[in-house]
């Protein structure tokens, strides 16, 4: 219930194709595959669709948001743990991220099962890999292409394609992302067609910049 209150109210409070002050980062690569540094920093272009099972309406909100590495955590049984901040106008959410052997975890600090921002991937990312996605999940989104793309303003080469559905039965969501090594996620479309909740949002990132130590 409080998530769907928060979305509710983000799309209210949004809707109508607004965007924030863009921030001036430098786009260089990191030095790592997955960069996971504090002062890690990406600015993301959202678009967020509003879509409710009731009603043939679909308001559309659009709005910055930055993605910030901030500091670190020991998480119980001595896990550290990096703290990701999403900012956006309507507020923040945090994420726990750590490595372990070749899997990089994103966790939710909420432990919120509906979040947009929990998953998990194996790294190095490479062709016909599969995984879940989330965790616990009944399916699982494979590494389907490699290719160049170019997002806004930068062409990041063979960047890999990742598709496919993950979480529960009743809370089921498809995902699709492209991701760049030592830059992260450059796209990202997500979308909870399956979860048991409405209104649900149907969510693209676009990277815009970003700063990486």
């Amino acid at each position: 219930m409080k998530t769907i209150l928060f979305w509710g109210f983000l799309v209210i409070l949004f809707t109508g194709c607004k965007k924030s002050v863009v921030h001036n980062f430098d786009g260089q690569k990191g030095t790592d595959i997955f960069p996971n540094k504090i002062g890690d920093t990406w600015l993301y272009l959202v678009n967020d669709t509003l879509v409710n099972r009731s009603s043939e309406d679909s308001p559309f909100a659009q709005y910055n948001m930055t993605v910030s590495v901030i500091g670190s955590i020991e998480l119980p049984g001595g896990t550290k743990a990096n703290v990701w901040v999403y900012s956006y106008p309507a507020g923040s959410d945090t994420n726990y991220v750590f490595q372990t052997q070749d899997t990089i975890h994103f966790i939710d600090v909420n432990q919120n099962v509906y979040s947009t921002f929990v998953r998990q991937y194996i790294v190095p990312l490479q062709l016909h890999n599969s995984w879940k996605y989330s965790v616990p999940s009944f399916q699982k989104i494979t590494v389907d292409s490699q290719s160049n793309i170019k997002v806004g303003q930068y062409n990041y080469e063979n960047a890999f394609h990742i598709s496919g559905y993950s979480g529960l039965p009743d809370a089921t969501f498809e995902i699709e992302e492209w991701v760049a090594d030592n830059v992260g996620v450059v796209k990202r479309y997500f979308n909870p067609d399956g979860m048991a909740i409405d209104p649900r949002h149907i969510i693209s990132w676009t990277l815009v910049n970003y700063h990486l130590e």
